[in-house]
């Protein structure tokens, strides 16, 4: 229990109370505990720790490496060029063409998908897939500030993706400016049989892994450390307890040094004995 001291002051009378050899601490409800990380520290750590993270860097980037060639199948990509803009007057483009060309555009990126162009497509190329498949093949992209349209067929079969893109701005020639009934465009370009492929990129996969591989690694030991409370120096009690400690006992490797050491000892004495005892 603590004791209760009376003190007189110019004020009055006041109460004291005492703990021991000390005033009693402030309600603990006060007192705001924090979690600190030592950054520095922690550098140390990763820095410990390089081989292993350059190891796992590098089993990182030889893995993904091996699952991009073994287990993703090449793709290739062939792209044609299709100008919406035509004519009305005698072959003379004016600035009335060039505007609804900008406007029909956007509509014959959504018509260019739509069932009837797709199934006709499949049909004329015999593919075995479905209609819903085949959109996914394809990427429409029309280049700002032009009546440019692009059509991208991407395939893991080079000629299969030349003949889509091409088969599908054919189609899109004829059957499109009869359903919007507008001057059909112009192809400016026919897609040509990829020689490289598109995806995937092996040294994308390769530093992805690499950076993956560290950062895990990293992680791991950033979180093991922040979960240690081991307290293994001096320094560490007068850290997390702020009491200085008197004395600390010696690594225990030095006595196993020593022993080892005896160990090597003995052997030689046996060994010198061994041979006095062979002479005599």
């Amino acid at each position: 229990m603590g004791l209760a001291n009376r003190k007189t002051t110019d004020t009055g009378t006041e109460l004291e109370v005492i703990q021991g050899s000390q005033a009693a601490a402030a309600p603990l409800s006060d007192t705001v505990e924090e979690m600190e990380i030592d950054l520095l520290e922690l550098a140390y750590v990763l820095l410990d720790k390089v081989h292993y993270i350059i190891l796992c860097l590098l089993a990182g980037a030889v893995l993904l490496n091996a699952f991009s060639f073994f287990c993703i199948q090449p793709t290739y990509q062939a792209t044609a060029k299709m100008y919406v803009v035509s004519a009305s007057n005698d072959s003379v483009v004016d600035l009335t063409d060039l505007n609804i060309g900008t406007s029909l555009t956007s509509d014959y990126e959504q018509l260019m998908l739509s069932y009837p162009v797709l199934d006709q497509v499949i049909s004329d190329l015999g593919l075995d897939m479905e209609t819903e498949d085949l959109a996914g093949m394809i990427t429409l992209e029309n280049p700002q500030d032009t009546r440019i349209l692009n059509v991208t067929a991407t395939s893991t079969d080079p000629v299969e993706a030349m003949n889509i893109a091409n088969k599908l701005t054919e189609i899109s020639v004829e059957y499109l400016p009869e359903t919007m009934s507008t001057n059909p465009p112009n192809i400016a370009q026919q897609a040509q049989l990829p020689e490289e492929k598109a995806a995937p990129s092996y040294a994308r996969y390769t530093l992805m892994g690499a950076l993956l591989g560290a950062v895990l690694y990293c992680a791991f030991l950033t979180v093991r450390y922040l979960l240690d409370d081991t307290i293994r120096t001096a320094e560490d009690m007068e850290k997390y307890f702020g009491v200085v400690p008197l004395t600390s006992i010696p690594d225990s490797d030095i006595f196993e040094d020593l022993e080892k050491q005896e160990e090597k000892d003995d052997i030689m004495r046996t060994k010198k004995r061994n041979r006095k005892d062979k002479r005599a």
